[in-house]
């Protein structure tokens, strides 16, 4: 393992689905409640995309905020990352949709299938191309738009989803500050224990709730734990985890299994519901400019496939 880190955060971006959600607007629809969803997910609102969004756009809009955060213009890119489940189309990519919005036409773009885990798989893809040199500035996105593939009348699933879009902009910086080590896993005997279709496809989104939940409470303290091992470093100089927001039960026990102080862990998905890749990039605005040269901030993402991944950053 290279000690230098690479992939230094200079900019960050989010958007939203423009249709605010509520609990009680699916109490209209659907036979549920805001307390029973409330209370079994932690989520009080999602977004959803509105008239003239979808995919593509919102990684765009994300896109540019980030640009403009990190003080860089398109041209400067030389590698668009795009994490995500539900491109509109099988081609062209949303990354080289995204790199032909943004200026940066020319360069190279890739999308990342890993489903929530995907921003987390993308992270070790950048950090990788920046270390060898490959690139130097790379705009990792990470995008999904859950209600093109859930289907909005079942009950179990179309509560948990929301559309969104994060980004980052990841430079070389000089060794000191950025992404230092990862951990990627993947089972597909666990398959089936979520499964969805293609944007279009009559096979909606459907999975073993039960089941997920008990991987989801395991992996995330464990991939911690392999992480603080084998950088020989503490959970206090981990200043934040940003976990994939799936549950907020399931980030709760997890994070109760680790020790980890409630304040230090990020949680949206009351405000957001579950953005699949979408959900740690989404949440690095929350935190940036509270950020503590020489800590650390650890991202888990977990999903379908079964997959998994987590990075190490160091701030």
């Amino acid at each position: 393992m290279n000690p230098l880190a690479a992939g230094r955060i200079a900019g960050v971006g989010r958007a939203l689905g423009s249709r605010v959600v509520t609990n009680r607007d699916l109490e209209l629809l659907l036979d549920t409640s805001d307390e029973w969803i409330s209370s079994r997910t932690g989520i009080r609102e999602r977004r959803f995309v509105g008239e003239g969004e979808d995919c593509v756009s919102l990684a765009v809009d994300a896109s540019r905020r980030a640009l403009s955060h990190a003080g860089v213009e398109g041209g400067d890119v030389d590698l668009v990352v795009c994490a995500t489940s539900t491109a509109p189309e099988a081609v062209p990519s949303v990354a080289s949709q995204v790199g032909e919005a943004i200026g940066a036409c020319g360069v190279g773009a890739m999308d990342l299938g890993a489903a929530c885990a995907g921003f987390a798989y993308g992270a070790a893809v950048a950090a990788s191309m920046l270390r060898s040199g490959l690139a130097t500035t790379i705009l990792l996105v990470g995008v999904d738009e859950l209600t093109s593939i859930v289907d909005l009348e079942d009950r179990a699933t179309s509560i948990l989803f929301g559309d969104g879009a994060g980004a980052v902009v990841l430079e070389q910086g000089d060794g000191s500050s950025g992404f230092v080590d990862h951990v990627l896993g993947a089972d597909g005997r666990f398959a089936p224990l979520l499964r969805a279709g293609h944007p279009g496809s009559p096979q909606k989104l459907r999975q073993n709730g039960r089941e997920v939940f008990r991987f989801a409470t395991k992996i995330i303290p464990d991939l911690v734990e392999k992480l603080l091992v084998r950088n020989g470093i503490s959970l206090d100089q981990v200043q934040y985890l940003i976990p994939h927001q799936a549950n907020a039960r399931i980030i709760q026990a997890a994070v109760r299994r680790l020790g980890m102080p409630e304040e230090r862990v990020v949680i949206n998905v009351d405000r957001y519901g579950n953005t699949s890749a979408a959900s740690i990039p989404i949440s690095y605005p929350d935190i940036y400019d509270e950020m503590e040269p020489g800590r650390y901030i650890i991202t888990v993402g977990f999903g379908g496939g079964l997959t998994w991944a987590a990075n190490l950053y160091r701030i």
